[in-house]
């Protein structure tokens, strides 16, 4: 991985530079980091869009939303700043229509944490990331690797497609379950990670959940007894890197968290614990997603990661620092190691994996 093709200019030089009006795609919590980001750098947004079905005159931070017509009409030439997540074919079908046409970007700002994955973020920790490069075990993960590294820099929405894989190709080259294994899965939420291994593991002989946020969890039990998975090994806690009670914002969502970033979302008190104490058998696949407190998670499974040797599967979107950091203490704890890094179709650039298992 050389240096010199990350000597570029981020997004945030580029807007910062634009002659052109700046347009937001989108209203929600991503459009309030976008924006929030524009003004602390002092670049000019001139407007506010949506699609056609979201519009219904609503005001956000001070923009009347228009449609992407209306918008046009006011400023004919625009930069499109992306400002929501998306996964569904028919919103990434129109989002390359318009960047087919349009001047368009997909801003990275973190999903926890604070700062930008920018040049200087990248520049100032380039050593890490060529670390991690330089372990990875197959050139799909490098090539990856890079376009990931690239789009979020620059905000370039090619560079994301490019590094697009699918959920056949990491279970069949990568994960490769085993018959009667033991799967664990850390932020369960509703089943859906479940329902996924079990479409391709078929034959299982434990699964072990862990999801905390209540009526998350409430849905977890619903689909496993629909389903006829025993569930004395569901756990109602946050998996953790020692027990304590933390403070949780309830979503009742896939994005229900330990952290500050929700607290417009109601709060409760959480039992929280490590993983290792609930883990006492050979354990063959471990996925985590744990919405920004995946290292954590990780500390509290080293018990089990050192001693079965599992494939592990874990999260590198929430937080900047975690496309280096994660990798590298899961080396830390395997040692002899095979080490990949996949990313499934979404805009920005979440959905990310890390997949680590022992040679």
């Amino acid at each position: 991985m050389n240096r010199d093709i990350f000597e570029t200019y981020d997004l945030w030089q580029t807007l910062a530079e634009t002659q052109k009006p700046i347009l937001l795609y989108g209203m929600g919590d991503g459009a309030d980091k976008v924006l929030d980001v524009c003004r602390e750098k002092g670049i000019k947004v001139s407007g506010v869009f949506a699609s056609d079905g979201f519009v219904k005159k609503k005001v956000f931070r001070g923009f009347v939303v228009t449609s992407f017509s209306e918008a046009l009409e006011a400023f004919p030439c625009p930069v499109i700043l992306l400002s929501f997540a998306t996964c569904l074919d028919d919103v990434l079908g129109n989002i390359k229509n318009i960047a087919s046409k349009y001047e368009l970007y997909c801003p990275d700002v973190p999903v926890f944490g604070n700062g930008l994955f920018d040049r200087n973020f990248l520049l100032n920790n380039y050593h890490s990331f060529k670390r991690v490069y330089d372990l990875l075990s197959d050139e799909k993960s490098r090539l990856n690797y890079v376009n990931l590294i690239l789009g979020k820099m620059t905000g370039k929405i090619n560079y994301l497609f490019d590094a697009e894989t699918t959920t056949d190709e990491a279970y069949q080259n990568i994960i490769k379950p085993v018959l009667y294994g033991h799967y664990v899965d850390i932020g369960a939420y509703n089943g859906d990670t479940i329902r996924e291994y079990l479409s391709y593991a078929k034959n299982y002989s434990k699964i072990t959940a862990f999801e905390p946020d209540i009526k998350n969890f409430k849905k977890l039990l619903t689909f496993a007894q629909n389903t006829g998975i025993p569930t004395e090994s569901f756990y109602n806690i946050a998996a953790w890197n020692k027990r304590e009670t933390l403070t949780f914002y309830s979503r009742s969502g896939r994005n229900s968290a330990n952290t500050t970033s929700h607290q417009n979302a109601k709060s409760i008190q959480i039992q929280a614990d490590k993983a290792d104490s609930y883990i006492d058998s050979p354990v063959d696949f471990i996925n985590i997603d744990a919405e920004g407190s995946d290292k954590q998670v990780i500390d509290g499974l080293r018990e089990t990661i050192t001693r079965y040797k599992p494939c592990v599967s874990c999260a590198l979107y929430h937080r900047n620092e975690d496309l280096f950091e994660i990798p590298l203490k899961l080396k830390d704890m395997y040692g002899d190691c095979q080490i990949y890094i996949r990313h499934f179709k979404y805009l920005p650039a979440w959905d990310t994996n890390v997949y680590v298992k022992p040679n």
